[in-house]
């Protein structure tokens, strides 16, 4: 089994709500959903690779993406609809993916 990863990264508009505690969750397909809960992982803006802050992997769960409510889109911070227009855009036609629940760790 490989090693857990390191770094996680996020849209560059995304990263003042993990870096606030307002996001909590992001929604990952299959190749990134090797997160270990107990891990601590760095965050990155994906467009600069910049360090944001770390993050605690709370959870690594299965979600399909009928399933993705209001819920979700509260602990993303963001509305419904974008979310899933954003989750579909990223990831096209994939039905499974996984939902990673996280907390900021103070710096």
């Amino acid at each position: 089994m490989s090693a857990a990863p390191t770094q996680i990264t996020f849209f560059e508009f995304l990263t003042p709500l993990v870096a606030s505690g307002l996001k909590t969750i992001t929604i990952r397909d299959i190749s990134e959903s090797h997160y270990q809960p107990g891990s601590q992982v760095e965050v990155f803006t994906l467009e600069t690779h910049i360090k944001v802050c770390d993050i605690m992997i709370l959870a690594v769960e299965p979600l399909a993406f009928a399933d993705i409510n209001e819920f979700h889109a509260t602990q993303e911070s963001l509305p419904l609809a974008e979310l899933k227009l954003l989750i579909q855009k990223v990831y096209p036609n994939q039905p499974t993916l996984f939902m990673i629940s996280f907390k900021l760790v103070a710096a």
